[in-house]
Parts: structure tokens; C-alpha cells; sequence
């Protein structure tokens, strides 16, 4: 599809354990869908088992991550820019639904377990995505419109009041510069007071702000991020254990191995194996 196009499909394939995708937001609205193999998802604070068959709707500037739970994933990124389905001229589906969606005042449940009409719009845009026929670009809209509609009747949470929308959207903007140091800068020592700086709030505001976005309490969510980055060096270094916990940032490989074990289920020199 040409690289303009405001839809973009991707299948992305994984064979160990570990990481997905780290912690990330955009404006465009997407679509997570499962083919094979577990997942789990952390959105909006909470984290979502995905099976397969199942579906994950991120909406606009949610935060989220990923992490597999098996050895062979299988899953398709679907991300849309609404504004692809704006009329020429403004109609009554776009100041109800569209306009709406596009300021973040409608959204819709994340994870979603059995729905096989869904499930079948879902292949055929991957279909006609990958075929890229003539009029593929005419069924791919109409197909949105359908999950739209199911999305609108079946998953549409509570409406957004425009006050709650503009303190997300402000709790965001001031998360933005401290997650994005977190990750360039998690195997260093990091602390609460400094990030707290970094968001212009009181540690304890910072504190309340970062749970209820992230899902974890700041600390929580840096050993978090450096038990993800540990995963991957297992499966890519020849690093030692000891040696994997001061590149992630412990000094104490024991207590590494303690934490490692709470977050993955399993110990490190196991998970190497």
C-alpha cells in the first residue's frame, strides 16, 4: 500500500519470551489483533490477557505495553488516523461519532474476547491490505465503518466530559518527558525526587499521576522496564547473570534474581536455558 495511506497493517511474529513492544502512546487509534499464542497487554492502567481471536483496541494516547507468554506469538497492528473517515463536508455522522472520536471524548474498551463480526472485518482489511486490489482502499474504509458501528453499540466506555479529557490529556503531556527519560536512562540510579522534577508536580501528585496512568507505582515501573531489558540480553548477550543485573542497573545480582523471579515466573538462569 502506498506509504501515504492513512491505515497501516503490520503481522509481527515473536518466538520467546519476553518483551513485545515497550511503553509507548500515539494519536492514531489501533487495533491489536491475536492469532496465536498469549500476550499480555498493560492499557489504561490495567493489564489484559489477549488469546487468540482476541482483540486489543488502543485509543488515542493511551500508554501501553507488551510482553509474550509463550514461545511462538503471532499478532496484527492495525493503526488508523480518523481522520480518514471524515466527510468532505460535515454530516451527521461526523459531528455524532467521528469529530468525537478524534478528540479523544469517545472511546472504547480495550481488550475484547469473542466477537466474531469484528474478528471478520479484521481479516478482511488484512486481506484486501495485503492483496491490494482495485478498490482495496474503498473496502478497507467501509470495513472501518462496520467495526465502528460494533464498537459504538457493544464497547463504547462511558462519554469522556470534556474537563476529564483536557486532565488526561495534561497528566500525559507532563508524563511524556519522565517516561521518556526513564527508558533512555533506566540502568541508572533514578530517583523519585527526579522525576518528580522532571513533571513539574510534588512527588506525592507525580506519584498518584504516574499509578493511575501507568498501572505501577514509579519504582515499580522501573524494575519493570529493566526486567524487560534483562530478558532480551538473555536471548541476545553472552553476558553473565551478574553481569546482565549491572547493565539493567541492580548492583546486587541476588536481589536482581529475587526480582526477576517475581516479574517473570521464572529465574534468569532458567529462562536461559
Amino acid at each position: 500500500m502506498y506509504r501515504d495511506f492513512p491505515v497501516k497493517i503490520s503481522r509481527s511474529e515473536r518466538f520467546k519470551y519476553g518483551p513485545v513492544f515497550g511503553s509507548h502512546w500515539h494519536e492514531e487509534f489501533q487495533i491489536l489483533y491475536f492469532e496465536q499464542g498469549e500476550a499480555l497487554i498493560h492499557c489504561n492502567s490495567h493489564p489484559y490477557k489477549l488469546k487468540p481471536g482476541n482483540l486489543m483496541i488502543i485509543n488515542s494516547n493511551e500508554i501501553h505495553y507488551g510482553e509474550t507468554l509463550c514461545q511462538h506469538l503471532v499478532y496484527y497492528i492495525i493503526k488508523v488516523d480518523l481522520n480518514f473517515l471524515l466527510s468532505s463536508h460535515i454530516d451527521f455522522c461526523q459531528t455524532n461519532y467521528i469529530t468525537p472520536l478524534l478528540q479523544g471524548l469517545i472511546r472504547f474498551q480495550n481488550h475484547i474476547t469473542h466477537n466474531d463480526q469484528l474478528s471478520d472485518h479484521i481479516q478482511q482489511i488484512v486481506k484486501e491490505y495485503r492483496q491490494q486490489k482495485t478498490g482495496c482502499e474503498l473496502a478497507i474504509k467501509a470495513h472501518l465503518y462496520n467495526i465502528l458501528v460494533l464498537l459504538l453499540r457493544h464497547y463504547q466506555q462511558e462519554l469522556f466530559k470534556k474537563t476529564m479529557h483536557d486532565r488526561q490529556q495534561k497528566n500525559m503531556h507532563q508524563l511524556r518527558t519522565v517516561l521518556q527519560y526513564v527508558d533512555q536512562h533506566y540502568n541508572e540510579n533514578i530517583t523519585l525526587n527526579q522525576l518528580a522534577n522532571l513533571s513539574n508536580m510534588s512527588s506525592q501528585h507525580f506519584c498518584r499521576v504516574f499509578k493511575n496512568t501507568t498501572g505501577k507505582r514509579p519504582m515499580d515501573y522501573i524494575n519493570y522496564l529493566r526486567i524487560n531489558k534483562a530478558v532480551t540480553l538473555l536471548s541476545t548477550s553472552d553476558f553473565n547473570i551478574s553481569e546482565i543485573a549491572m547493565a539493567v542497573g541492580f548492583d546486587d545480582s541476588n536481589y536482581f534474581s529475587r526480582l526477576f523471579k517475581k516479574y517473570q515466573n521464572i529465574s534468569p538462569s532458567a529462562m536461559r536455558k
